[in-house]
């Protein structure tokens, strides 16, 4: 139809209807919402609203002053107190409600933007664990001696160190300390344990190390040494900080394979020479047997190694060979180890333990309160050794050892509940308990007995023990002079220390006192070893020394 032709209706038709609509729907919401079809206890929509509002109002007030259930705070997690529950769905953050509505709430910024970034590999907070506690070396062995030492000219790293591989070095006599300790595997296995480290973790030794204290010079205290090893140990990995405030360390696999290859060089070096002494410890000369034998093979190799270590505690508490002098340290050990020997004949063991309550009641009682306890299976006892080859004759020591271990978790601070331990490449255990004194014998002693500034000369007395007694020699010592000769004529004798004067100082403080200070060194190691006139003109081996030889004129 054409627009012209139209009425009024025909033009506003489809208008008219849905203005009727929209009128009969709102006259429909407001007879639904304002009468009483949907209204309860004769309150309206808009009333229930009003009193719902103030009830949640009421609720929210009511949590947030709640006091939590009394009960003890030890046994319940406060983060599921049912008070506790309800504050974090509705209280100030609204914690609950904000998750289920997926928004992202507005917080003040508490540290620069963006946030630093801490690197974690996915254990949550109570999965973190502290690294597992150390079990320190036992009661320490030692043994001195002097003898013919092989020291390579250059030591091979440790990875191509090989013991059977032909000597390349200079052999050189030598005065020696060797020190030998056990170390607790069942304890440090606890350890782990309470730490959550994996299944099957173990020791991976980085190094063993040594201090020492001099008798003859107390007030030094202890002082760390050098101890003696064929080669060089592996580098340490590299730290490398990352932009994102996180690190790594560079060669941290290698390192570790490094020392899982040598472990048995590095936790047991041995001193190279034909008439080196060892320390008398269990399994330290022959590894603990493994493999499938019989129930009477096993029985005789376990009462072979009691009556063997038990033979050997005898000889320590008497001084007999191989011990040089009575070793209440070593009986103890030995005694120990073939009392707690599993699958030996009951008559070897009895002994064993006959003799071990023996021993442990002839110990002074600051060893005792350390031998007390079950004895552990000797196989469950693993050896540690260092040797100290910068030691003087006449002068008694005293030792105490630590191992340095690998750090399992190095470079994952987010398996560590102190992040700042992931630093740490290595970690050490405490230190043993001291040592027996030893004596370190030879026939050859030097002492620094005058100085001369003005002539920039020292004069060190060369004695010579032997069978008979002791013979000495003066030598004017300057930079550069070998400290005593071979003699031809008179006091005939070789006199010959091997060392080397390289520096003399006539102006050293000591403890605030002006003192001379000589500096030398063995061709044989390249080491610098120094001698103070003070010490060696008190020491109270250069006054037997010189006592025994006024006496024989």
């Amino acid at each position: 139809m054409a627009k012209k032709n139209a009425n009024f209706f025909d033009l506003h038709a489809e208008k008219i209807v849905i203005g009727l609509c929209v009128v009969l729907l709102i006259a429909c919401a407001v007879y639904s919402l304002g009468g009483g079809r949907f209204s309860i206890g004769e309150r309206g929509v808009g009333e229930l609203c009003k009193a719902a509002g103030d009830a949640s109002e009421q609720t929210r007030l009511a949590l947030l002053n709640a006091n939590p259930a009394s009960g003890d705070s030890a046994q319940k997690d406060p983060a599921k107190e049912a008070v506790e529950e309800l504050r974090r769905w509705f209280g100030q953050g609204a914690e609950g409600l904000v998750r289920i509505a997926k928004v992202q709430p507005i917080l003040s910024r508490t540290q620069q933007f963006p946030p630093l970034y801490t690197p974690i590999s996915g254990a949550t907070a109570e999965e973190r664990r502290n690294l597992a506690k150390l079990v320190e070396p036992d009661i320490p062995i030692v043994v001195a001696g002097e003898a013919m030492v092989d020291i390579p000219t250059e030591k091979p790293s440790l990875r191509d160190y090989d013991p059977r591989s032909s000597f390349n070095g200079t052999r050189s006599k030598r005065n020696y300390v060797s020190v030998a300790a056990q170390v607790d595997l069942v304890r440090q296995d606890a350890n782990f344990i309470a730490e959550r480290y994996p299944e099957g973790s173990y020791l991976i030794i980085a190094q063993v190390h040594l201090q020492r204290m001099d008798e003859s010079n107390p007030r030094r205290g202890w002082e760390d040494v050098n101890a003696y090893l064929p080669f060089t140990l592996p580098d340490r990995p590299k730290r490398v900080d990352r932009p994102d405030g996180g690190f790594k360390f560079e060669g941290l696999d290698v390192f570790r394979q490094a020392l899982d290859d040598g472990a048995e060089h590095i936790a047991r070096p041995a001193l190279p020479g034909k008439s080196v002494k060892s320390p008398q410890v269990p399994y330290l000369d022959e590894p603990p047997p493994y493999g499938d034998v019989t129930a009477s093979q096993e029985e005789a190799e376990a009462t072979r190694r009691v009556k063997k270590w038990t033979d050997l505690a005898k000889k320590a508490m008497s001084g007999r060979r191989p011990f040089d002098s009575p070793d209440m340290d070593a009986a103890f050990i030995l005694a120990r180890a073939g009392a707690a020997t599993i699958g030996a004949k009951p008559k070897e063991t009895n002994d064993a333990q006959t003799l071990l309550q023996r021993i442990i009641a002839k110990l002074p009682k600051d060893r005792r309160a350390v031998a007390q306890g079950m004895p552990r299976v000797p196989e469950r006892l693993m050896p540690l050794v260092a040797h100290d080859l910068d030691v003087s004759p006449g002068h008694t020591y005293i030792y105490r050892m630590r191992y340095e271990l690998y750090n399992f978790y190095a470079g994952q601070p987010g398996e560590l509940a102190n992040p700042r331990d992931a630093e740490r490449v290595t970690v050490l255990s405490d230190w043993s308990p001291p040592s027996r004194p030893v004596e370190v014998t030879g026939d050859l002693y030097f002492y620094v007995t005058k100085a001369d500034a003005q002539r920039q000369e020292v004069t060190v007395s060369v004695f010579r023990v032997t069978r008979k007694g002791s013979d000495k020699r003066d030598y004017k010592i300057k930079i550069g002079s070998e400290i005593g000769r071979k003699e031809k004529r008179g006091a005939k004798g070789d006199y010959a220390t091997g060392a080397i004067c390289v520096d003399i100082d006539f102006n050293r403080l000591v403890s605030g006192k002006k003192d001379v200070a000589m500096v030398y060194v063995d061709p044989a190691d390249g080491v610098l070893r120094e001698r103070l006139l003070s010490i060696d003109k008190q020491d109270k081996f250069y006054q037997k020394l010189s006592d025994q030889r006024s006496a024989s004129r």
